[in-house]
Parts: C-alpha cells; sequence; structure tokens
C-alpha cells in the first residue's frame, strides 16, 4: 500500500516531464525539417545590374556671329505736351473741341469775343492815317519852303539895295532922315525875315523825322491790336490730341489763363529703361553713326521703331537709363499703354543659340561626346530670336567647335559621364522626352 501512494503521489511530476520532453522533439524535428528545407532548395544567381540610357534631344551647333536682341516694355508718350493759355483777356465765346478729339496743326480751338478788339483795330488805323497826314503836311511845307528861298533872298537883296542908294541919297540932302530910317527898317526886316526862312528849313528835316517816328509808332499799334485780334482765335501748334478742357463757353478769362491742354501727336516716342550695360552697348552703336531698329508690339500689331537716343543718367528709383524710340503719328495710339519691345543689339562674334531650359545654373551646358556628357562652362551673352520667333539665349565658350552636338532637353540627371540616346530635335519633341524620362525612372 505505501509504495502504491507513493507512486501515486509521483504520477503529476512524471506527467509534466513528459510533455516537456514532448515540446523539445516537436522544436528538434521542426528545426530539423527547416534545415533540410534550406539545404535542399534552389540557390538564386544574383542578376546583373544594367546602365539606363536616357533620351535626350541635341541640336548640332556652329559658332558664328549673331546680333543679340533685348526685350523691354516701354510706355507710349508724347514727346512734348502744351499747356495752351490765352494771351488777352476777354469772354469765351466758343469752345470747338472735347477733351479727347484730335486736331490737326493749325486748326482753331478755341474763340474768344473779339468786339472789343475789332474796335482797337479800327482806333489803331485812324491813328495811323491821321500820322501819315501830318507827315505829307510836313513834306508838304517844306517842299513850298524851299520853293520860297528864292525870293526871300531877292527881297533880302533888293532892300539892301534900296537902303544903299538912300543912303546915298542921304548924304547928298535929297531925302530926310525920316525916309532914311524907313528904308533901313524895311532893310532889317527883310534881313531877319531871310534868316528865320533859313532856320524853319533847316528844321524841317527833324519835323520830318518826328512825323516818320508817329508813323511807325501808329503802325505799331495796329500791328499790337491786329495780333491781339488773332489772339481770340486759339489754334493749334501741332497735331495731336486735347487732353484736358480748363474753360467753358462765356466764361470770363484773363491773360494767361490755361485754357486746355495738347499732346504733340507729331513727336510721340517710346519711354523705356533698359539696363546701363545695354545702354552702353547700343550708345556705342549711335555713336558710330549706326541705326538701331527693331519691332515694338501693342497688343495685336507690331510696328517698326528706330532708337532716338539714350537719357545722360539713371534717374531716382530707376535700375536702368531711359532710352527713346521713335514711333510715327498715328491719332489710334492711346498715350500712356504698355508697349513691347524687341530690338537688335550689335553682332556678338563666336556665339551660338540655344533653348534656355538647355543651360544649367546659368553658366553650364552639356555637350554630347560618344552617348555620354561632357559640362562646358559657357559666358551667358544675352537674348536671341530665330526667324520662327523662338525664344533662345546666346552663350559663348572656346570650347564649343562647329557641329558639336549640344543637349537642348531639361534633363534633372544631367552629369558629366551619364550614358544618354541622342535624338534630333525635330523628332522626339520635348514632351515625347518627358514621358520616356517618368518610364524611365
Amino acid at each position: 500500500m505505501f509504495e502504491q501512494a507513493q507512486i501515486v503521489r509521483r504520477l503529476p511530476r512524471l506527467r509534466h516531464v513528459g510533455v516537456r520532453l514532448a515540446g523539445v522533439l516537436v522544436f528538434g524535428a521542426l528545426i530539423t525539417v527547416s534545415a533540410l528545407i534550406i539545404a535542399t532548395g534552389p540557390r538564386a544567381e544574383p542578376e546583373a545590374r544594367s546602365e539606363k540610357e536616357w533620351p535626350v534631344s541635341y541640336k548640332a551647333v556652329s559658332p558664328q556671329a549673331l546680333e543679340p536682341s533685348f526685350q523691354v516694355y516701354g510706355r507710349l508718350e508724347a514727346g512734348q505736351t502744351a499747356v495752351l493759355r490765352a494771351a488777352i483777356s476777354g469772354s469765351v465765346s466758343d469752345v470747338l473741341f472735347r477733351e479727347g478729339d484730335w486736331v490737326d496743326r493749325g486748326e482753331v480751338l478755341a474763340l474768344l469775343d473779339d468786339a472789343e478788339l475789332t474796335l482797337a483795330v479800327s482806333a489803331a488805323e485812324s491813328a495811323l492815317r491821321q500820322a501819315q497826314a501830318n507827315r505829307n503836311s510836313v513834306l508838304t511845307s517844306y517842299e513850298l519852303a524851299q520853293e520860297l528861298t528864292a525870293h526871300h533872298e531877292a527881297q533880302a537883296l533888293m532892300a539892301v539895295t534900296k537902303r544903299e542908294r538912300f543912303h546915298t541919297l542921304h548924304e547928298q540932302r535929297m531925302i530926310a532922315d525920316a525916309q532914311l530910317d524907313e528904308v533901313l527898317q524895311e532893310a532889317n526886316e527883310r534881313a531877319m525875315t531871310l534868316a528865320r526862312h533859313h532856320s524853319a528849313l533847316k528844321d524841317f528835316p527833324y519835323q520830318i523825322e518826328r512825323a516818320d517816328a508817329a508813323v511807325a509808332e501808329a503802325q505799331t499799334r495796329l500791328q499790337r491790336a491786329q495780333l491781339d485780334l488773332s489772339y481770340a482765335r486759339l489754334t493749334a501748334p501741332f497735331s495731336g490730341r486735347v487732353l484736358s478742357i480748363d474753360v467753358a463757353e462765356g466764361e470770363r478769362i484773363v491773360g494767361g489763363t490755361s485754357l486746355m491742354k495738347l499732346a504733340d501727336f507729331e513727336s510721340l516716342q517710346i519711354r523705356a529703361a533698359i539696363p546701363v550695360e545695354t545702354a552702353q552697348r547700343l550708345r556705342q552703336s549711335l555713336d558710330r553713326g549706326l541705326t538701331v531698329k527693331g519691332r515694338a508690339q501693342a497688343g495685336s500689331a507690331s510696328e517698326e521703331f528706330q532708337l532716338l537716343g539714350l537719357a545722360g543718367d539713371v534717374k531716382p528709383g530707376q535700375g536702368g537709363i531711359d532710352a527713346f524710340f521713335e514711333v510715327d503719328q498715328d491719332a489710334v495710339l492711346a498715350l500712356g499703354s504698355v508697349v513691347q519691345l524687341s530690338l537688335n543689339l550689335p553682332a556678338e562674334p563666336d556665339v551660338v543659340s540655344i533653348p534656355l531650359h538647355a543651360l544649367y545654373d546659368n553658366a553650364r551646358i552639356y555637350r554630347i561626346e560618344q552617348n555620354r556628357l561632357h559640362a562646358l562652362e559657357v559666358e551667358r551673352v544675352g537674348e536671341y530670336q530665330d526667324q520662327l520667333g523662338n525664344y533662345q539665349i546666346l552663350v559663348r565658350s572656346p570650347a564649343i567647335k562647329a557641329g558639336d552636338q549640344i543637349m537642348v532637353s531639361q534633363l534633372p540627371t544631367a552629369v558629366t559621364g551619364l550614358l544618354v540616346v541622342p535624338v534630333e530635335t525635330n523628332v522626339a519633341p520635348a514632351t515625347e522626352l518627358a514621358a520616356q524620362w517618368s518610364s524611365l525612372e
């Protein structure tokens, strides 16, 4: 009984040991099976990696002399703007134009009441006729005095002869003293009359000069009155457009009052601020007598223009120098409108034109040699517009030779040594190449 009780007490311990032993055997079996599977399974060979080929477009270039183009925005303005003012005082009788109207050179713009001015002209004409009559009277008197000179001299001579005869008779006691005195008095009077006559003759030239001066003064007053009368008609000094009207019909004004403002369309120009370096190149061309021409784009219209000149300094608040371009007179153009300018600069030697996206970091391009990229450092010279109107840039480098293939694609992974597949530009557009790059990535 005692032995059976001990066996019964040991049964749970033996059962626990059996369970642990069974778990160890199962785990060992699993490890053995896994090892057999790994040992007897097939071995994968490493895959050989191939280098990617990037399709890119290229352009065969040849260094040559090309004219850089320059594009800038300018503003259309009149070369001069006149504020027309009244030269005289008066009432405004009529204003013939409105703001914004077109006027031609010499056309009447406004009228002032000319009643007072007409009276002034009539009075001046009367004064002139009176001065001319006075002058004619002086001339007639002068001619008469010249004709009477001989008579005065003859009478004076007769008086002297009579005096001498009566003096002889008096010495012979043939006449009385009273008779001699009368003859002497008559001779003296004739002598004084002749002297006064000669004095008057000498004064006549001065009288004529005063009469001439009076006539000239009257003529000047008449011209002044006529000039004032002409001021009653305000005329356009040039062809252009009325910018503003400052008076109304019936308004009383004084001399110097502003009547209207007029823009001169005969001196239209485009003002544009250009960089100082570009301005220096243009000034050199003008100094050599060269004509700088270009085109102006205003909306859908395109017009040719010519460079007139450059400002002498940089205006405060500007980053460049003002350039002035001639524009033909056109009544349709609106002052102040913005115009896109495009002009050609003097030719630059040994440059090539490439698209903007072919330039990396603003100083590097890639040449294709044996299907691999090679970086070239370049100098950016300017902008260029080809015959088709495509925007290009001009670059220069002594390393660029005729026939070189320059990559014109925008390749983000571009680096020296990169393997590429060159494709002609007109065969593979940039959009197709971009799709191929996306598939490769």
